[in-house]
């Protein structure tokens, strides 16, 4: 026996030392990962990192820790077949290689659930998928190393589980001795049976999945009623029966009737039976039952047969004979199912909420046009939990919504990595410069956030948190990992600050007041100005207050004329620029400038300019765009300035 012992330890020994030899890394952490079987679980003999790695008590720093971050918590119960994600951070001040290795583990050794990665530049899986560990570039770190992977729970109950975790902190002398190793796990409660309804009389907090076993009851001082439920599903043309047990609580016996009370119009054909079955047209039963002292019967049942969808509800109210008024009730909610056509796209125009089968008519705005670089080689995986809390003026975004990482270029805000919410955990991947394309993420430079709300086609800049437990806070590095904690869209402006000339400019504003009639808009200057006038000649002369302009329109240019400088403000509703889009007249207009940043005129107008429909831009010091001739004197185009173009032809221009 001592003889196989020995053999055994000699077998392990050699095995590490071949995967070690085998190793491609300059370190004795093994850069392919830990071979499958060596997480510290009970099916690996409680084997994990220190199997191969001989401690020499080096001592690490007191801050050397390992800290398992997931939605659950030690002692929770995971719920069938969700998805959880969870990130292994490992720190030690003095260390710049690490590994680990992880499994998750019922009580009888059997590995549950799949393990699933998130991204594969730092981790992959080995053993048949039943184990995770880190690659070479995983276990690269300055002082600190977080994995990152997801978990599917299995989607019938296996038992209590534990997350094994062994993480490997190593001093990097190409040796198998001093490192050190710590061993770690997330233990999981399995879910409980039965009833999960607060309302019903067998109601558990600590069940979790409801196994149809609630009983409910109400009560009066003579009468009780019980049941399993008050809700019945079914679906057209089926026949939809409920049952109701009432209860003689007096001792004395009693006759007891049953009168039935319609809550909503339209409700389809129904009955009751009580003794004998009562037709639809029949409200009150002519016959009463018999109930003894302290007895109960089951024979009443509530019947609809629906020839179309929808959810309909009945009163039923039993009584003593000649005491309808101490009645006891229980109102019966029929959901009925079946075939609905329409659209099902909650953030389509036409969505219909009572629809079940998609028509193909829905009516979606377009989806966003950002401009997306191209896939590189290098990259930053961010990740989103789906209880990370992501809002819209203070309302979670919705299905379907885009959730975009930016960097800003000479063309504009350019899209590095997005992805579609579909309500779940998710990575972006955020893809890095590359010179030989000359498109990506430089690295250091900050993360630039904006989601796109479906339902609205409106891009909204987000302001972000980081989550502390990694080193990457909110800027690219290459092989870089971040998760984030929140987003909220940063508040819409809503007011705009004007600095007139003296004498005659162009005038426009991307705000919209709750009063848009000239004279009010401009009233703060009212003393200096003279004259107001739009494309067409309509005109406001303040000395006089004459108004044949009316109201501002947005995206509309405006002439105006001061006697001295002039400066005043407005405030109001931001003027959404994709919101907006000018109606060009074929030959002169005066357009207004709806962004609220400065951009190139040439890149503004390039898409007309490519249809050959812009003869002449000019702003109000006389510079000029001229396509014709490549000419740019505008340069840039200013938030509170307007613009005269003159067009070849009716057109759209939309910012």
């Amino acid at each position: 026996m001592q003889l196989m012992k020995n053999i055994v330890v000699l077998f392990v020994v050699g095995m590490c030392t071949l995967f070690i030899f085998f190793s491609a890394s300059n370190s004795h952490t093994n850069s392919t990962g830990a071979p499958s079987g060596f997480s510290g679980s009970v099916s690996d003999g409680q084997n994990n990192c220190s199997s191969c790695h001989i401690s020499t008590a080096q001592n690490l720093p007191s801050n050397t820790q390992v800290i398992i971050s997931s939605e659950l918590e030690n002692g929770d119960q995971y719920t069938l077949g969700a998805s959880y994600y969870i990130s292994i951070t490992a720190s030690s001040s003095s260390i710049n290689k690490f590994g680990f290795q992880a499994c998750m583990e019922n009580t009888a050794g059997e590995k549950v659930g799949q393990l699933v990665l998130s991204e594969t530049v730092r981790t992959q899986l080995v053993g048949n998928g039943d184990y995770i560990t880190h690659t070479a570039l995983g276990a690269e770190a300055s002082g600190i190393s977080t994995w990152l992977f997801v978990w599917n729970a299995p989607l019938i109950p296996k038992g209590d589980l534990t997350l094994h975790t062994s993480v490997l902190f190593s001093n990097n002398n190409n040796l198998v001795s001093g490192d050190e190793v710590i061993y770690t796990t997330l233990s999981l409660n399995a879910p409980e049976y039965g009833c999960t309804n607060s309302q019903a009389f067998n109601f558990d907090a600590a069940n979790t999945i409801e196994d149809g076993t609630c009983f409910f009851s109400q009560s009066s001082a003579v009468l009780s009623l019980s049941y399993t439920s008050l809700d019945v599903t079914g679906f057209t043309g089926e026949e939809l029966i409920l049952p109701i047990n009432v209860h003689n609580n007096s001792d004395e016996d009693l006759v007891v009737n049953v009168e039935r009370h319609l809550i909503l119009p339209g409700t389809p054909y129904n009955w009751f039976c009580w003794d004998l079955c009562y037709a639809s047209s029949v409200s009150q039963s002519i016959n009463g039952i018999d109930i003894s002292s302290e007895h109960y019967t089951d024979d009443f049942s509530a019947h609809m047969l629906a020839p179309t969808p929808g959810n309909y509800a009945i009163e039923y109210c039993f009584y003593t004979e000649g005491a309808l008024e101490d009645s006891i009730c229980a109102t019966v909610n029929y959901n009925v199912a079946g075939e609905v056509y329409g659209c099902l796209n909650p953030n389509a125009f036409n969505y219909n909420s009572l629809a079940n089968v998609e028509d193909s008519s829905c009516i979606t705005f377009p989806q966003p046009i950002w401009s997306f670089s191209e896939p590189t080689s290098n990259n930053h995986i961010v990740a989103v939990n789906s209880n990370t809390p992501v809002l819209l003026n203070n309302e979670p975004i919705a299905i379907g919504d885009w959730i975009g990482v930016f960097y800003e270029a000479d063309e504009g805000y350019v899209c590095a990595g997005y992805t579609e919410w579909l309500g779940e955990n998710t990575t972006i991947s955020v893809n890095g410069f590359d010179a030989e394309i000359g498109q990506g993420f430089p690295d250091g430079e900050a993360f630039i956030w904006q989601v796109w709300d479906a339902s609205a086609g409106v891009s909204w800049p987000m302001s972000v948190t980081y989550s502390l437990l990694q080193d990457d806070q909110g800027s690219f590095q290459n092989n870089g990992f971040s998760s984030v904690t929140s987003l909220a869209n940063i508040q819409p402006i809503n007011s705009q600050l004007f600095d007139l000339p003296s004498g005659w400019s162009f005038i426009s504003s991307y705000i919209a007041t709750s009063e848009m009639s000239v004279d009010q808009f401009f009233s703060p200057i009212y003393e200096d100005l003279v004259i107001v006038k739009n494309n067409s000649g309509a005109s406001y002369i303040a000395a006089y207050n004459y108004n044949s302009i009316g109201l501002l329109i947005p995206g509309q240019g405006y002439q105006i004329k001061v006697n001295n400088t002039a400066t005043f403000s407005t405030e109001g509703d931001y003027l959404k620029p994709e919101l907006f889009p000018i109606a060009l007249l074929g030959g002169w207009n005066l357009v207004g400038y709806l962004p609220k940043v400065s951009l190139d005129a040439e890149l503004i107008f390039q898409e007309l300019i490519d249809q050959d429909l812009i003869v002449i831009v000019k702003d109000y010091h006389g510079n000029t765009l001229i396509p014709e001739f490549g000419f740019n004197g505008i340069g840039l185009m200013n938030p509170g300035e307007a613009y005269r173009l003159k067009t070849s032809d009716s057109c759209l221009l939309q910012y």
